[in-house]
């Protein structure tokens, strides 16, 4: 049986390299750099498509590892077979807990991807059944690391509301999109989610329906405080006098920067929310395109562009418009009923 020989990678020309490299799985162009310094030296010069780096925290086994199709690129038991590759000192002793061993081996793995991609992190996401502690190391570690973030998911079964909690005591850095995706239990209570600074903020919940009534799990003073440009919120405890409140402090200059704002609520009366409102209707006939300015980052917005029917327009004292609408579905009585405003950063037609 004929043995294959090593292929001399290193002898190519510099432009098949170049490709030869460029069309690696991230898996592989990492398992590549650790065979020769000076491969990583010619992989941090080469620009690599679809760079974008992110990391996961799941409570599987407390791990944290940086992901590739939301799976993991290396685990944990693997971790130290690389670390000896990484460079890194480790100051442990006998009483060092396997956690923080795991955590510090992860952190310099996951800053060796980092250097050899030349990039940053750029999404994290956060099973919101982690171990509180470990979730409060990596908010300390990525708050020093890095100046801004991408995008952050906090997905699962929320509980209770410590984890939620302790991410927005701890946070620091700036994060442009911020989605959360739960499981909220009845009894969840009020989330103290500070003033919240992004580009996007979105909360979603899954099967809302066996909720009943709904919980307190955000405040109308969570929006009104807010300086988001878009904001998406799933079932919520709102009622008709909160959403007046929403219109009545945009027009006195309440959340400045807001483009896009969605809330699903109960059912209530459209009459009590106009009452006290300058506004104009707009016939449905009247259609205008909401579309979200580009941004030089890639990401996955979840308003892509929305066709606005009608609607009830309302002018702040600078004479920027707005249009709101209520939008239900007759053929489901019980359905939650959805609320949405679109502020023009352009003039529209009248």
């Amino acid at each position: 049986m004929e043995v294959s020989q090593p292929f001399p990678i290193l002898k190519l020309p510099f432009v098949a390299l170049w490709n030869v490299i460029k069309s690696m799985e991230r898996k592989e162009l990492i398992d590549l750099s650790f065979t020769s310094k000076r491969l990583v030296t010619i992989i941090k010069s080469i620009p690599i498509p679809n760079s974008d780096i992110e990391i996961g925290i799941t409570n599987l086994q407390s791990s944290f590892f940086p992901q590739q199709n939301i799976q993991p690129l290396i685990m944990t038991e693997d971790l130290q077979e690389r670390i000896k590759h990484l460079g890194g000192k480790f100051d442990f002793n006998e009483s060092t807990g396997k956690e923080i061993i795991q955590f510090e081996y992860s952190k310099a793995f996951i800053d060796y991807i980092c250097a050899l991609y030349r990039s940053e992190i750029f999404a994290v996401q956060i099973d919101v059944r982690i171990p509180i502690p470990l979730l409060t190391s990596v908010l300390e570690w990525m708050n020093d690391r890095q100046p801004v973030l991408t995008s952050c998911l906090i997905y699962g079964d929320c509980k209770d509301n410590e984890t939620i909690d302790r991410f927005f005591q701890k946070r620091i850095l700036p994060i442009r999109q911020l989605h959360l995706n739960l499981k909220l239990s009845p009894e969840a209570k009020t989330f103290n989610f500070g003033i919240l600074e992004m580009e996007e903020f979105t909360a979603r919940h899954r099967d809302i329906n066996t909720l009943n009534p709904i919980p307190n799990w955000i405040t109308v003073e969570t929006v009104l405080t807010s300086n988001c440009i878009i904001m998406c919120i799933g079932a919520s405890p709102f009622t008709v006098t909160d959403l007046k409140r929403i219109i009545k402090g945009w027009i006195n200059g309440n959340n400045p920067r807001m483009e896009y704002f969605h809330v699903e609520v109960k059912k209530f009366n459209l009459r009590s929310l106009l009452k006290g409102i300058e506004y104009e209707k707009r016939e449905t006939t009247f259609e205008r395109m909401y579309i979200p300015e580009n941004k030089s980052y890639k990401i996955q917005r979840p308003v892509t562009k929305r066709t606005i029917s009608g609607g009830y327009d309302i002018r702040r004292s600078d004479g920027t418009v707005a249009t709101f609408q209520v939008l239900s579905r007759p053929q489901n009585p019980t359905a939650l009923w959805k609320f949405v405003m679109v502020i023009w950063k352009k003039t529209v037609d009248s």
